[in-house]
C-alpha cells in the first residue's frame, strides 16, 4: 500500500480518486475550511484531517499523523486554491493566492514525497506570459524535484465534463522517466494506441449519461438524503452507486427559482446561453447556459447553481447533478449551505472546487503501474 498526504484537500475529489484505485492511502489531509472538512472526514473517516491556514501548518504535524516509525511518503497531491489563477476570474498578478504554492513546496521539502501530484486551471499555463509556471518548476527543482506538466480534459478519462486542467508530476529521482495517462474515453470513430494493438477510445460520457436515472425534480423539490428509486441505465450510472451506503442518494435537493426565472430558463435551448433571450427577458447575467444531453458538460464551476441550466428542466442543477457530473459516487455526501451566506465553503464551491475523482483514479493508476515501479528498480540497481 502506498501512502499519500491530500493537501488543500477540499471536499476530497484526489483522495477520492487515489481510493478508488485501491493502492493508496491516505495518511493525512489538511484544508482550512470547516465545511470542507466536515465533508472530508464523513466520507474519508479514517483519513487524519488537520483543519489549519496551509500557511501556520508545520510540516511536523503531518509527520506525527503518520503511524508506525517509517515516516515516508510516497505521494503528495493537491493543488492551491486557483483563483488567482483561472482564465475566469481577474487574474491579478498580485493576487496573494497565486503565492500559496511555495506552501506547497514548503511542505514538500520535508515531507520529500517520491512522487509530486499538482493540478490546477489551465489558466496557470499563461498566467503572466507563463512565468507563474516557470517559479513553480523552478522552486520544485529547488528542492530536488523533475517536473513535467500537461493539459488535460477531465472527459479523456470518464469524466462527463469538458474540464481542462493543468496536471504536473514531479519526480524525486533524476532517473525515473515522467508519463502521462493515456486517454480512455473519446468521440466515436476516435483510435489511440493504448496498448500493443490499436483500440478505440470509449465515447465520452455525455451528460444524459450520468443524470438520466436521476429523480426528476421541479425547482424547491428533493431533499439531503433519498434512496434511489430508480434503476440505472448504463455502466457510469452503476459505477456511481457508490459503495459506503449503495442505493443512498444524497444532495439532490433543487434550488426554488421564481417562475420568471422559470420562464427564462424555458427559453434557452440546449448548447445556448442567455444571450439568445429578448432583450426584455435578459438581464446583466449573459453566461447562463443550458446544457447539451447529448455532449459531455461544460466545466463545473463554484456557481453551477446559477450559472447551468438542466438540460431538460427549467432550473440550475442540484449538488447531486453536479456531483455526478465531476464523477463523485451519489452516496458521497457534501455539506454546507446551498447559498452563500455562510463564511465556510458552499456545497457549490466543493464540487465546483474538487479535482474529479475519476481524473484522480487515472493518474493514481499511472503512477502506481508506471512512475513508482521505477524507484524499486532504481534502489534494486543501486543494492546490486
Amino acid at each position: 500500500m502506498f501512502s499519500t498526504v491530500d493537501l488543500f484537500a477540499g471536499a476530497g475529489g484526489i483522495t477520492e480518486g487515489f481510493r478508488m484505485q485501491g493502492d493508496f492511502k491516505c495518511v493525512c489531509a489538511t484544508d482550512f475550511d470547516e465545511e470542507a472538512r466536515h465533508t472530508f472526514t464523513y466520507n474519508h473517516p479514517e483519513v487524519p484531517f488537520i483543519l489549519k491556514d496551509i500557511k501556520e501548518l508545520e510540516p511536523e504535524e503531518i509527520l506525527e499523523m503518520i503511524p508506525g516509525t517509517d515516516k515516508t511518503v510516497d505521494v503528495i497531491t493537491g493543488g492551491p486554491p486557483c483563483q488567482g489563477f483561472s482564465l475566469l476570474g481577474p487574474r491579478l498578478a498580485d493576487d496573494p493566492r497565486n503565492q500559496l504554492f511555495k506552501e506547497y513546496i514548503r511542505i514538500a521539502n520535508v515531507l520529500q514525497p517520491k512522487v509530486i501530484f499538482f493540478e490546477n486551471v489551465y489558466g496557470i499555463m499563461t498566467m503572466q506570459k507563463g512565468k507563474v509556471v516557470e517559479a513553480i518548476l523552478n522552486s520544485f527543482a529547488d528542492i530536488g524535484y523533475r517536473c513535467e506538466y500537461k493539459l488535460v480534459n477531465a472527459a479523456d478519462y470518464g469524466v462527463p465534463q469538458a474540464r481542462p486542467r493543468f496536471v504536473l508530476i514531479g519526480v524525486r529521482d533524476s532517473n525515473v522517466s515522467i508519463s502521462f495517462p493515456q486517454p480512455t474515453h473519446g468521440k466515436i470513430g476516435e483510435f489511440t494506441q493504448l496498448n500493443m494493438f490499436h483500440d478505440a477510445l470509449l465515447p465520452y460520457v455525455t451528460v444524459d449519461d450520468a443524470l438520466s436515472d436521476l429523480p426528476k425534480l421541479k425547482p424547491g423539490e428533493g431533499s439531503e438524503e433519498q434512496e434511489h428509486t430508480q434503476e440505472y441505465l448504463n455502466e457510469y450510472q452503476k459505477s456511481r452507486r457508490g459503495v459506503r451506503s449503495p442505493g443512498m442518494l444524497y444532495c439532490h435537493r433543487a434550488i426554488n427559482h421564481s417562475e420568471k426565472i422559470q420562464t427564462r430558463y424555458a427559453l434557452i435551448p440546449q448548447g445556448f446561453t442567455s444571450k439568445v433571450l429578448p432583450p426584455e427577458m435578459n438581464n446583466k447575467k449573459n453566461n447562463l447556459y443550458r446544457l447539451k444531453g447529448d455532449e459531455p458538460a461544460r466545466t463545473i464551476t463554484c456557481c453551477f447553481r446559477m450559472d447551468l441550466i438542466h438540460p431538460h428542466l427549467n432550473r440550475g442543477l442540484t449538488t447531486r447533478e453536479a456531483a455526478r457530473l465531476q464523477s463523485f459516487d451519489d452516496d458521497y455526501r457534501f455539506f454546507g449551505n446551498l447559498t452563500r451566506k455562510a463564511k465556510f465553503l458552499t456545497q457549490d464551491d466543493q464540487v465546483g472546487n474538487a479535482v474529479p475523482p475519476l481524473l484522480a483514479y487515472a493518474f493514481a493508476k499511472h503512477i502506481k503501474d508506471y512512475i513508482l515501479p521505477q524507484f524499486e528498480d532504481e534502489r534494486s540497481k543501486s543494492n546490486g
